[in-house]
């Protein structure tokens, strides 16, 4: 009977401590390298000569952190992105990635869409003269490409 009842003392704090193991590794893995920084939500609004620019990826940059992120553009025009570091940040916009072709199937070759109204310098961060300087909370954006022609 001893030696039952010290089995079952065993079992019992072997998955005790198998349970506080579980819980410290759950709370030291789920931090997020930077996570405690200040974050904002943002939306930009993407316009060409007023008109929106429904098709696209806005994508973000900080070029100091290397911190970034990104969205697609809807039917307005506009990306949102959550929990985006506060900082300045360089911002481009591409137009959206194309359809993948399956392998192995007769496909006719797909002809390339062209996004006039998304120009060649806005799509380099190296070129892209579009800047936001992200806060805490909501910030809201808005850029005219045609201006940028």
């Amino acid at each position: 009977m001893k030696k039952n009842a010290a089995l079952q003392n065993f079992r019992f704090f072997a998955l005790l401590a198998l349970c506080l193991l579980l819980v410290t590794l759950n709370t030291a893995c789920s931090r997020t390298p930077g996570s405690d920084k200040p974050r904002g939500e943002i939306s930009i609004t993407i316009t060409n000569g007023g008109d929106p620019v429904p098709e696209g990826q806005v994508d973000l940059v900080n070029e100091e952190t290397g911190e970034g992120g990104g969205g697609p553009l809807d039917e307005s025009g506009t990306a949102t992105i959550e929990m985006v570091a506060v900082g300045n940040y360089t911002v481009t916009v591409n137009p959206p990635p194309e359809e993948p072709i399956a392998p192995g199937m007769d496909q006719p070759a797909a002809q390339p869409k062209e996004y006039p109204n998304i120009p060649n310098k806005v799509r380099k961060i190296q070129t892209s003269p579009l800047t936001v300087d992200v806060q805490s909370g909501t910030n809201e954006f808005s850029f005219d490409l045609k201006e940028i022609q």
